[in-house]
């Protein structure tokens, strides 16, 4: 049975989780065994392997929730207006986005709507009402298939119905708000039918397990839905096909530059996109806002004039200071600097990143690389494509862990990934990690974001 004397849910929701948890300890315990064995039979897994989880959500307030909102809103609005400027060959924006000329002919194709971006996820540092974005990932967003499921086996949990009860949770249904989206932009496109839907991605892509996830939720909302290797479609009758499956609206999963590199073998699907027979959402334009390049204009004074007040207002308060490596030294501090002496002098306070990388692939903390490897990505990143960035520390979470048959809580650093679909917020999910770069694909682990009224004083 569980108990719920004195415990606070008033001050800190982390402190008085870690009470209620504390206070019914066998019952919790088991609670987490449970867990653990529904999540290993789940589809919670990123190849072969379940992802690491914790039988905690990240627990933020109201008050942030409204900060990202508000945040995450405003970047949708700026990146798309962006990336449209570039593609109506506005001068100032000309040089800012490194494309070869095969990229530069995809993202010039006319996706037959609007938009630019329909699916990002803004990925940023949360710690009371200190918001910093790190990364947009405008080109192919993953995990609100994972999140959801996560979501709903703490919410099964009956251990945990009145803790949430007292808290008041406020549910997300990222997967709701990703239909939502798609088929809004098939409208937008033209479809006026029910459309069928491919999800297109490699085969052996790690991520697989939860395009299941969406085919299964897709399918229960009425929408007939395939998995399909991009390599696998046959363009043909002015109709994309998988099998004998026609294909309305494709859910792009597969990255750009992986498309890229394997353009010969996935004409079908470029010329469907070229001729609007397929609606695919996102387009491949959304890889000029996927580029970390984007973020050194959002964050040079000297592009200030593109956007109003309080956009402004928004990007200098909550985007990391960043810049091109070819253009970093005209820039910093407003002073021209040797900009190699500047990399080396302030290691401390600084991130090296590829410009187009994802995953945390090479991705070096000043702080925590010993100075002869440092000056070895230094040299690396100046012959290519990359950027630097401020360094913010992670925030930190406490998690339970079973020792000893006894529930122990441990510290994680977390990173929070913010969903925006068709510009508007769409829930979050965070990462947690022992290491300072948080991301499933280094071994982090995956939680829910969940909104509560309760106060949480960090």
């Amino acid at each position: 049975m569980v108990q719920r004397t004195s415990i606070d849910y008033t001050r800190n929701t982390d402190h008085a989780f870690e009470q209620y948890v504390l206070s019914n300890e066998k019952v919790l315990a088991e609670a987490i065994r449970r867990f653990e064995d529904q999540l290993h039979h789940s589809l919670v897994k990123f190849g072969r392997f379940t992802i690491p989880t914790f039988f905690k959500p990240h627990f933020i307030t109201a008050k942030q929730t409204r900060l990202i909102h508000a945040a995450s809103d405003h970047l949708a609005r700026m990146v798309d207006r962006l990336a449209d400027l570039y593609l109506h060959n506005d001068p100032i924006l000309k040089d800012c986005f490194s494309l070869s000329q095969e990229a530069e002919e995809l993202v010039r194709i006319d996706p037959g709507y609007a938009r630019v971006v329909v699916l990002a996820r803004f990925d940023c540092t949360l710690e009371g009402e200190t918001l910093k974005f790190m990364e947009l990932n405008c080109d192919s967003p993953a995990g609100m298939g994972y999140t959801d499921t996560l979501e709903q086996l703490f919410f099964e949990s009956k251990e945990l119905t009145d803790f949430f009860d007292e808290i008041h949770v406020q549910r997300e249904m990222r997967s709701q708000k990703l239909l939502d989206a798609l088929l809004s932009i098939y409208e937008d496109f033209g479809g006026v039918e029910t459309p069928q839907i491919a999800i297109v991605d490699w085969k052996t892509v790690r991520t697989r397990p939860e395009f299941d996830i969406l085919k299964s939720f897709f399918e229960s909302k009425g929408y007939k839905t395939t998995i399909a290797d991009p390599r696998e479609l046959r363009y043909k009758s002015g109709k994309l096909y998988h099998g004998n499956f026609r294909i309305d609206l494709l859910y792009r999963r597969v990255i750009f530059n992986e498309l890229l590199e394997k353009l010969r073998e996935v004409n079908d699907l470029v010329r469907a996109y070229k001729d609007r027979a397929v609606c695919v959402v996102n387009p491949l334009r959304s890889r000029l806002a996927a580029s970390k390049a984007i973020l050194s204009i959002l964050t040079n004074p000297g592009y200030d004039h593109l956007f109003s007040a309080k956009e402004n207002e928004t990007k200098q308060q909550h985007v990391l200071w960043t810049r091109r490596m070819i253009d970093a030294d005209r820039f910093y501090g407003g002073k021209k600097i040797y900009f190699v002496d500047f990399l080396k002098d302030e290691k401390e306070s600084l991130v090296l990143k590829p410009a187009e990388g994802y995953g945390g692939k090479e991705v070096t903390i000043g702080p925590e690389t010993r100075d002869d490897e440092w000056n070895h990505t230094i040299d690396k990143a100046i012959k290519s494509n990359w950027v630097v960035q401020e360094f913010v520390s992670p925030p930190v979470m406490t998690v339970p862990t079973i020792v000893n048959h006894k529930i122990e809580f441990v510290a994680k650093k977390v990173n929070t990934g913010c969903f925006v679909f068709n510009g508007a917020y769409a829930g979050s999910l965070s990462r947690l990690s022992d290491e300072t770069v948080v991301n499933v694909s280094r071994g982090g682990g995956l939680v829910p974001t969940v909104a509560c009224e309760s106060e949480i004083n960090r």
